[in-house]
């Protein structure tokens, strides 16, 4: 596939206008149609989160692409990077993408970080897309180390990776209802997006797919869109203040993790699912959804 990192540069100076013109696009559809799907402080809050995340993520590059090169060393073939073989890359970084994403939402340490992105009521491409926490950055290369343990090139994963995430912007969006039946089958859209980003009780813990679908059908994490979305989160961060929006759930956490008594109960605070609690008052989604009760947290700020 030629130069490797002359696409991957390319790729992501291009991506860089596709979302630029993306959010133009939402913008002028905001203004004509008068839809209120942005709000100006949660907008300049996310842009704040999203700069902050962007920087932190430049500065670990070079410690992604060094242990991929590491990781890559020990794989038992080396595969050179043909359209074949990138196609089948691609796939793992989707399905590696797809546990990374659950672990964020199903492991307390991961939530912790990951809630900033989903702390917004608002659903739209200038501003949820963009707002993403800085924590997230330091946890994301380590989860792609395997897909270079199989024998793909260090870059190919990297290149692979920059596609999935630049495909899953334009699902931010409440333009988009509906697509064709066979999209929806295999690929993430608008409609399963909103579900995952949605703090309904059906739609709690669903849908993390980046390009494909499919996992979440194939692991039982699939929720088609039926009602209504209620954006945000069941314990909401009241505040377009981004290093309040960024630091709410880690003073949180650690509020827990000093309450816990025991090695036992701390591990569990960190490693459980969100709402677990030791001394077993907490619900965690599973148990909310099995009882069929929606219980909302107090606000973490």
């Amino acid at each position: 596939m030629g130069n490797l990192e002359a696409h991957l540069e390319g790729f992501a100076a291009g991506a860089l206008w596709f979302y630029g013109a993306l959010v133009l696009l939402e913008a002028l559809l905001e203004l004509r149609g008068n839809t209120h799907f942005y709000r100006l402080k949660d907008t300049l809050c996310s842009i704040a989160t999203g700069l902050a995340y962007t920087g932190v993520q430049v500065l670990m590059r070079g410690v992604f692409f060094g242990a991929m090169v590491l990781a890559s060393q020990f794989a038992p073939w080396q595969l050179e990077t043909t359209p074949l073989t990138f196609v089948l890359c691609y796939l793992a970084v989707d399905f590696a993408f797809y546990w990374h994403h659950r672990v964020l939402h199903e492991v307390r340490l991961g939530w912790a970080a990951h809630i900033v992105h989903h702390s917004s009521t608002q659903y739209n491409l200038g501003a949820t897309a963009l707002r993403q926490s800085v924590v997230e950055a330091l946890y994301e290369p380590w989860f792609y180390l395997p897909v270079a343990l199989l024998g793909f090139e260090p870059l190919a994963v990297m290149l692979a990776l920059q596609v999935n995430i630049t495909y899953m912007f334009w699902p931010h969006t409440q333009h988009i209802k509906r697509l064709p039946r066979w999209f929806e089958a295999v690929f993430v859209t608008p409609s399963h997006h909103r579900v995952h980003h949605a703090s309904n009780l059906a739609y709690l813990d669903k849908n993390y797919g980046g390009t494909l679908i499919i996992w979440d059908k194939l692991f039982g994490t699939f929720a088609e869109e039926r009602e209504a979305p209620a954006f945000g989160v069941l314990t909401p961060i009241r505040s377009a203040n981004p290093w309040t929006v960024t630091t709410a759930s880690w003073r949180a956490l650690g509020r827990d993790l000093a309450a816990a008594q025991g090695l036992p109960a701390r591990l569990g605070v960190l490693l459980r699912p969100p709402g677990w609690a030791p001394n077993g008052e907490g619900l965690t989604t599973r148990q909310m959804q099995a009882a069929g009760v929606l219980k909302a947290g107090a606000p973490l700020a």
